[in-house]
C-alpha cells in the first residue's frame, strides 16, 4: 500500500440562496449570494468561482446539466492558474428537495493547490466524489460564520503505484483514457474522451477510475493545465476533456 500521506487543504465557495427547514425551502426573502466562504480565500478568486465561467457557457441554464444528473448536479474539475477548482452546480426547487416550485441555481466550489491535484488525482476526486455537494446553506447559521469559515482539511495517501498500475494494465476504460492524455500532451490540441452508463454505473465510479488514471502522470506531465474532468454537463471544456454522461449507454471516444 501506498505509505505517503500529506494534507490536502481546500477553500469553498458556496453560491445560491438560503434556505431553512428539513426540507431546505428556500426563505421567501432569500436573493442570490455568496452564502459561504472560506477564510483567507482571496477575492481575485470571486470572478472564476461561477460555473458560466467554470463551464466555459454564457449563461448557465438547467438544460446545460444531462438529464440523468439533474437531482445532484454537474461536478466538474479543471485547473485554473496556481490552483485547481472543484465544482458541483444545479438547479433544485425552491420549496424543497421534492418540491415543484421555481427551481434556482445552487453551487458549492472548491479551490485547492494545484501542486496537491499533482500528486494526489485519486485523493482529491474521490474527497469530492463523496463530500461536495450544491446544498444550501441554512438561514439560521451565523453570517459571520458562514463567511468566514476554516478551511477544509483531509489527510489522504497516495495509493501504491504498483496496484495503480496492475489496475491500469487490466481496466477496460484505461486504455482510451490513457491515450487521451498522451494525445493532448503531445498534439495540445483539443482532446475528449467520452463515457457513458454503459462504462460507469455511477459517476463516483467514474471518478476513482479517472484519479487512478491521473495517479499515472508525473508532476512535469505538459498537459496538466489543460487537463479538465467533467460528469453531467451538456458540453466538454476545452483541452484535454474527460467526460461522462451518465444517459449515455455506451462510450464514445472522439479527438
Amino acid at each position: 500500500m501506498g505509505d505517503e500521506t500529506s494534507v490536502i487543504s481546500i477553500h469553498r465557495l458556496h453560491y445560491g440562496k438560503l434556505a431553512e427547514g428539513e426540507d431546505r425551502r428556500v426563505t421567501a426573502s432569500a436573493g442570490y449570494a455568496i452564502t459561504r466562504r472560506s477564510a483567507g480565500l482571496d477575492p481575485a478568486w470571486d470572478s472564476w468561482l461561477s460555473p458560466p465561467r467554470l463551464a466555459g457557457l454564457r449563461r448557465f441554464e438547467p438544460d446545460a446539466i444531462d438529464i440523468d444528473a439533474r437531482a445532484s448536479g454537474c461536478f466538474l474539475a479543471r485547473a485554473v492558474g496556481a490552483g485547481v477548482v472543484f465544482m458541483r452546480a444545479r438547479f433544485r426547487p425552491e420549496d424543497g428537495e421534492r418540491g415543484a416550485g421555481r427551481l434556482h441555481q445552487q453551487a458549492a466550489m472548491w479551490l485547492g493547490a494545484l501542486d496537491d491535484w499533482k500528486s494526489n488525482p485519486a485523493a482529491c476526486l474521490a474527497i469530492a466524489a463523496h463530500e461536495l455537494r450544491a446544498q444550501p446553506d441554512l438561514a439560521g447559521e451565523a453570517e459571520a460564520a458562514r463567511l468566514n469559515e476554516t478551511p477544509l482539511r483531509w489527510r489522504a495517501a497516495r495509493p501504491d503505484p504498483n496496484a495503480v498500475r496492475q489496475l491500469i494494465g487490466r481496466a477496460p476504460w484505461a486504455v482510451p483514457m490513457m491515450e487521451a492524455l498522451l494525445d493532448g500532451a503531445e498534439s495540445r490540441r483539443q482532446v475528449v474522451c467520452e463515457f457513458g452508463a454503459h462504462d460507469f454505473a455511477t459517476e463516483a465510479a467514474f471518478l476513482s477510475a479517472v484519479g487512478f488514471a491521473l495517479q499515472m502522470l508525473p508532476d512535469n506531465f505538459p498537459a496538466w493545465p489543460d487537463i479538465s474532468i467533467v460528469s453531467g454537463l451538456s458540453t466538454p471544456l476545452q483541452g484535454l476533456c474527460l467526460r461522462y454522461t451518465p444517459s449515455w449507454s455506451r462510450a464514445q471516444a472522439a479527438a
